[in-house]
């Protein structure tokens, strides 16, 4: 039996991530499925080099219908749109996942629009996020964003798959593979999450790439375009599974290696 943890964000209370919350039949802790933000394993795991995968995505779907993550092995980049992920190959390939693999890592929800708007004239990554923290209106909530149009330039990135022992993230995303798109449409997927959340995930920003012939993709490094359409949902729940194998390598600095592996 998998060990869930749920947590419920309270509308004045914000309640954190506690023992007490794990497997709770409590009424508190019923989430509605619309509202509820899945992950499998924390960050800070995946971090240390826990790269096997232990939820499938035929199970994953369940939880959700857009969403970001990786792959059993770190092997590659994976977006979920539509209810379909898809696989960006270190070598730029990109291919649609089959059921019956697996993930250490994955954050996915049922994506609904809670806000839409037009953005324009984006020169970079910390201008779209600039625009998107208007958004952000609780910032003790969990938002996912997808963004649809047609982008002047995309860098994107994807690293190879792993062989055991596994080396920690760090050292794994110096083998990344670093893309340049230009005049490409498709969709970015991103999860912004509070700031109490650091360990669990990626405190702030987190986006993927995928183009629209889901041919061109990958963990986005930055971005600029002239006008796109930005769609927000805000989310009060989150449920984690969490991961039956303990890392082998150790985070020291969270903040520098997120850095270091997010930019």
């Amino acid at each position: 039996m998998k060990n869930i943890i749920k947590i419920v964000l309270l509308p004045v209370l914000c309640v954190g991530l506690l023992a007490g919350c794990a497997n709770s039949d409590s009424e508190a802790l019923t989430l509605k499925k619309n509202d509820t933000l899945y992950q499998v394993s924390t960050i800070n795991s995946l971090l240390a080099g826990n790269y096997d995968g232990f939820i499938s995505f035929g199970e994953l779907k369940n939880y959700g219908d857009v969403g970001i993550g990786t792959f059993n092995a770190l092997d590659g980049e994976m977006v979920m749109i539509d209810n379909t992920a898809y696989k960006v190959k270190s070598t730029g390939e990109v291919v649609k996942v089959p059921d019956t693999e697996t993930t250490p890592f994955a954050v996915v929800t049922h994506f609904d629009k809670d806000a839409t708007v037009e953005l324009a004239n984006i020169t970079n990554l910390d201008a779209l996020k600039a625009e998107l923290d208007k958004l952000i209106e609780n910032k003790n909530l969990f938002y996912v964003f997808r963004i649809d149009g047609t982008f002047k330039t995309i860098q994107a990135r994807s690293v190879p798959r792993q062989e055991k022992p596994y080396p920690v993230m760090t050292e794994a995303v110096k083998e990344q593979t670093v893309f340049n798109f230009t005049s490409v449409t498709g969709s970015i997927v991103g999860i912004w999450c509070p700031d109490y959340i650091g360990g669990v995930n990626v405190p702030g920003y987190h986006f993927h790439f995928i183009s629209e012939d889901r041919t061109q993709g990958g963990h986005l490094l930055d971005v600029s375009f002239d006008k796109a359409q930005a769609f927000a949902d805000s989310t009060d729940g989150f449920v984690m599974a969490v991961s039956p194998t303990e890392p082998e390598g150790v985070v020291k600095d969270l903040g520098s290696e997120l850095n270091a592996v997010e930019q």
